[in-house]
């Protein structure tokens, strides 16, 4: 007992004091378990090596804290298992391990109540103060720090006084109340300046910091959060570094200053990966998923967001915040689902941390800290409070029972409204859909007849005027002695006429539509356009295109051969590109030329042949985007496989 009572009253109080000499004395305290033969000794310096790694190293500080249980257990020492029992608790909540936190303060605190040993017992009350307030529960965190507070006062240990007063006004901060939480922690900073205590103070200069960063005050929290991190630097204070880092990035966050926000989360992260701090993990990765999705890569902040959210740090607060920046991100992604579950939840951990109970049972704890000395005066005020509670529980169960009803009938009410409304939609969706599928089959009916109609005049133009050209060339053949000039003249037009009819007969039914594919249709239609026009037309193609039934190739081959044609006719084109290209499920078709181009919102150019050309990008459910200019006409058209109905 009479070593616990030293080492704990020194050091123990706050588990990162003394980052200055920290190195120093590992080395020295390492020196000396090498050279002493006393197991009493060499388990009390594995306790303190254990302490002075927590901050540097959780497993190897957990490994020198084990190494000091078992030599106290076995010299039967239960005043240095009971030290352990401390150590162990902060090494879980520095870890982020709450649960197990709590049941080895709780060992503790057994202990040390048995002994009577006032400051220790404020020690475990303040480490319990300390989780209740990372799990979010602030009444409880407030009922252990006031407890603690009023022992160290009465021991009148101010360096003691002076890390709770921070610890009360961080959790002032975390309920809003700013004034309360500036008061205390300036009144914090003078007692750790007058003992010149910098790592405590670091941790102050944070905590003021935030209190007015919460409250927008962003040029005043930046100047106390670069005062905590040069401090923790000069220390070399991994911890206060990681939280300096992050408090920074988040006010650079506020300004709108992302990328250089992004930098001080990343060093903070890594400070604590390279520490194995698992201290705000779950925070510091949401940050930086919070960051990438103000920068716009949603890929990187889903993924950090989710990796938060996997960590096992049960942190109302820190979940809250989750939740809300992965809300953000599922809407900017318009994946509606998963943007209104985060936010369920979002509102959900709020509520649970602001509610009225917990407000007024705060208030009420802080009166009896205010008046601690006045014990008698508390417990008749108590009995006021109580008295005045049991007649607004009784007010408030008469009111329940009234709005209990009138919620039933609203509920009632409602849900047959969303009924009849859910009812009425999936009728409309209905006739919705019959409207469409009427309108698809009419299109699919009027494309079916025209390609009819094309391979009839098709095949009287091959078979009839095809047929009688032939039979005139024949008959001139056998008149070329007698005028041997004139009719050769004219068997070479009737050879250039029957090409044309045939290319014809061709554009109107290609055989290669027939027998291959879009691609090999396309590339012979613009190859026989060239052998009988003016314009100069290049065919490419990018990607494979995927299985697609034949009805949908040849009303792509035809809008292809309509806007070619068009160029080649209204608009004096000398230069038309064609591509086809697919990808990602995407068909995409250009036909660009260098003519005259038209005016767009002049419907008078709307005609017969764009008019088709419409009908068929309905019928593939496509979009077509057209560019047209003095410098030429642009059409992009762009279809979806998925959309299409006999994919």
């Amino acid at each position: 007992m009479k070593y616990i009572k030293l080492l704990t009253y020194i050091i123990l109080i706050n588990p990162f004091c003394f980052f200055g000499q920290t190195h120093h004395q590992i080395d020295s305290l390492s020196k000396i378990l090498i050279e002493t033969q006393s197991e009493t000794q060499k388990a009390r310096i594995h306790n303190r090596l254990g302490w002075l790694y927590i901050s540097k190293d959780i497993q190897k500080a957990k490994a020198h804290i084990d190494t000091s249980f078992v030599l106290f257990h076995s010299l039967k020492d239960r005043d240095g298992e009971a030290l352990c029992f401390y150590k162990y608790g902060v090494i879980a909540r520095v870890s982020g391990q709450y649960k197990k936190a709590l049941e080895y303060i709780d060992k503790y605190l057994d202990f040390v109540k048995s002994k009577h040993d006032s400051i220790n017992i404020a020690n475990g009350l303040y480490q319990r103060g300390v989780v209740f307030s990372l799990l979010g529960d602030y009444e409880k965190s407030l009922e252990e720090y006031y407890k603690s507070y009023l022992i160290y006062k009465s021991c009148k240990d101010s360096t003691s006084m002076g890390f709770c007063l921070n610890s009360i006004g961080i959790v002032y901060n975390n309920l809003e109340k700013y004034p309360l939480a500036v008061q205390t922690l300036i009144q914090t900073i003078h007692i750790h300046k007058k003992r010149n205590d910098l790592p405590n103070l670091a941790n102050v200069y944070n905590s003021l910091g935030t209190v007015y960063a919460k409250q927008n005050l962003i040029d005043s929290a930046l100047i106390y959060f670069n005062k905590s991190l040069n401090i923790d630097n000069r220390l070399n204070n991994n911890w206060g570094k990681t939280i300096s880092h992050k408090n920074i990035g988040s006010l650079l966050l506020q300004k709108k200053q992302y990328k250089k926000a992004l930098t001080h989360f990343k060093k903070s992260y890594q400070i604590q990966l390279e520490n194995n701090l698992k201290i705000n993990e779950a925070d510091i990765l949401g940050k930086i998923g919070e960051t990438y999705t103000l920068l716009g890569d949603y890929s990187n902040a889903e993924e950090f967001l989710k990796k938060s959210l996997n960590e096992p740090v049960p942190s109302k607060r820190t979940y809250k915040n989750l939740h809300f920046q992965s809300f953000k991100l599922y809407n900017k992604l318009k994946n509606y689902k998963k943007a209104l579950a985060h936010y369920e939840k979002y509102v959900s951990y709020k509520d649970s941390i602001l509610n009225e109970k917990k407000l007024n049972n705060i208030n009420r704890l802080q009166i009896q800290f205010e008046t601690q000395k006045k014990d008698n005066e508390i417990i008749r005020q108590q009995l006021l409070l109580d008295q005045k509670n049991i007649e607004i529980q009784k007010n408030k169960i008469q009111k329940s029972y009234m709005a209990a009803v009138a919620l039933f009938l609203l509920t009632g009410m409602i849900i047959t409204w969303l009924f009849f409304r859910q009812h009425q939609k999936r009728k409309n969706q209905e006739i919705e859909m019959l409207k469409r599928d009427h309108q698809i089959k009419s299109l699919e009916l009027l494309i079916e007849g025209e390609e009819k109609e094309r391979i009839r005049i098709a095949q009287e133009l091959h078979d009839g005027v095809n047929g009688d050209l032939s039979a005139i060339k024949y008959k001139l053949s056998s008149l070329q002695k007698n005028n041997s000039e004139v009719i050769n003249d004219a068997i070479e037009m009737i050879d250039k006429s029957c090409r044309q009819v045939r290319a014809i007969s061709h554009n109107l039914t290609p055989p290669s539509l027939k027998k291959f594919n879009i691609i090999e249709t396309t590339e012979t239609f613009c190859h026989n356009l060239n052998a009988i026009h003016k314009p100069n037309i290049r065919f490419q193609h990018i990607g494979d295109i995927p299985q697609i039934s034949k009805k949908v190739q040849i009303n792509i081959f035809r809008i292809i051969q309509e806007l070619v044609t068009n160029s080649i006719k209204h608009a004096d084109a000398t230069e038309i590109d064609v591509q086809i290209s697919c990808r990602n499920k995407q068909i995409q078709i250009i036909v660009e030329d260098n003519g005259s181009g038209f005016d767009t919102q002049n419907t008078t150019h709307n005609g017969i042949g764009l008019r088709n050309i419409q009908s068929r990008i309905d019928y593939l459910q496509a979009s077509i985007d057209v560019v047209s200019n003095k410098n030429g006409t642009s059409y992009t058209i762009e279809i979806d496989i998925n959309k299409l109905y006999d994919h």
